[in-house]
């Protein structure tokens, strides 16, 4: 039924109808999230309340100072000293836990560039506090991102219920909780992220011009609030486009391969872009994973090492894999989900979009393999499992259709309502 026809006739569309399902589960999450409050400062939100302060004109040791203490109050690592020595020896650049390399000139120029997420959270900032401004545009951002997760999912193939799912499961994994609301850009990155998974969602469903402004604008967005993410995830598009091309049922339509080529286009983008504007790159960030974040010389084989990292990280991952046996079963099911719907056919190309973003987590825990900060880098890996846990509801959902059998005559038409 039309939307005008609904009007006419009293009755509201399904979309309408249903839509505000999504509406409150977002309400909900940041319901949750604000009850929480506000949590701990990291090192890397000491970099962002410092560009905030320089944005609005403070001098360095002003903005500095200002970050120093908000981390001194809420510190990210525990500490058993006074607010006070915490943040005269910080000053000093020999503080216990943080202020040893925050104002290393290399380490800063991996910060400074990100001016996006402080500068957006400044009115709040300025308005609540410097902590809790920051954390009410994570909380907002990854409520939004879950609106998104509905849409990447809806044009993915999924029914409202399965997309219900996929949104619920993407507020519970720990993609949200806790990363999603912590004091960093990847809340913001990673709804920027979604607005180019979407964008390839379209391509891969044939409607490539509306696809590739969204891909534009999602881009655009990363490099605001992350440019160092662009690169990575414009491979990990073009990475998935590729595997999908070794199925030969996709390998001849033409979305696919349109969609390979826009996503290699885009990561030249990024490179070219990067190299324009003379961001630090790969060699940069692994000179500052090698060096305790340029507090030592640079090292002359910094691939050799990040090869013998991956080994110790394998290491790790394997030895924890029993700790997190639930997060294990989770992703088992996502992939038994996804497998399982293409077999039967419900899972089309733009299904696969949110798969790019699993690839881009993976991606970047391979170029930077430290266990403790795993979870973290690798969160958007969560974003494919809550699709795939949407397909796997989708599967369950047709399986009970098919049981209870038809149960309402067709309305007037002869076509059964959509989803």
């Amino acid at each position: 039924m039309s939307s005008l026809a609904g009007r006419i006739t009293g009755h509201r569309p399904a979309r309408t109808r249903r839509g505000w399902v999504h509406a409150v589960a977002a309400l909900i999450f940041a319901a949750a999230a604000f009850a929480v409050g506000p949590g701990v400062v990291w090192g890397d939100t000491v970099q962002y309340i410092r560009i905030a302060h320089e944005l609005q004109g403070a001098s360095p040791d002003e903005a500095w100072e200002t970050a120093y203490l908000e981390f001194c109050e809420n510190p990210s690592l525990p500490y058993a000293g006074t607010v006070e020595n915490c943040l005269t020896t910080t000053m000093a650049g020999h503080g216990p836990i943080i202020g040893y390399i925050d104002r290393n000139p290399q380490y800063q120029e991996i910060f400074s560039p990100r001016i996006g997420y402080p500068l957006l959270a400044l009115p709040l900032m300025n308005l609540l506090g410097d902590r809790t401004g920051l954390w009410i545009i994570a909380v907002l951002s990854t409520a939004i991102s879950g609106l998104l997760i509905v849409r990447l999912a809806r044009v993915g193939g999924l029914s409202v219920l399965a997309s219900t799912v996929a949104q619920a499961a993407f507020y519970l994994l720990p993609v949200s909780l806790p990363h999603g609301i912590a004091l960093l850009a990847e809340a913001p990155t990673l709804l920027s992220s979604l607005v180019m998974a979407i964008g390839l969602a379209h391509v891969l469903k044939g409607a490539r011009r509306r696809g590739v402004l969204l891909m534009t604008a999602g881009l655009a967005l990363v490099f605001f609030f992350k440019y160092s993410s662009t690169m990575l995830l414009c491979v990990s598009f073009l990475a998935l486009c590729l595997a999908l091309l070794l199925f030969k049922e996709y390998r001849r339509r033409p979305p696919l391969r349109a969609a390979a080529v826009i996503s290699a286009l885009f990561a030249a983008a990024s490179v070219l872009i990067n190299s324009l504007l003379g961001l630090p790159g790969l060699q940069h960030s692994l000179q500052d994973t090698f060096t305790d974040h340029f507090r030592f010389p640079p090292v002359d084989d910094p691939l050799q090492r990040l090869l013998a990292l991956e080994g110790e990280f394998a290491m790790s991952f394997l030895a924890a894999l029993p700790a997190n046996a639930g997060y294990l079963a989770l992703f088992i099911a996502a992939v038994v989900g996804m497998v399982l719907a293409k077999r039967r056919g419900l899972l089309p190309l733009a299904g696969w979009a949110a798969t790019g973003l699993s690839v881009y987590g993976v991606l970047s825990i391979v170029g930077h393999p430290v266990y403790s900060q795993s979870d973290r880098l690798g969160s958007s890996l969560w974003v494919g499992v809550a699709v795939g846990l949407g397909f796997l509801a989708l599967l369950l959902q047709r399986r009970f259709q098919r049981a209870a059998g038809p149960t309402d005559p067709l309305p007037a038409g002869g076509r059964a309502p959509q989803e």
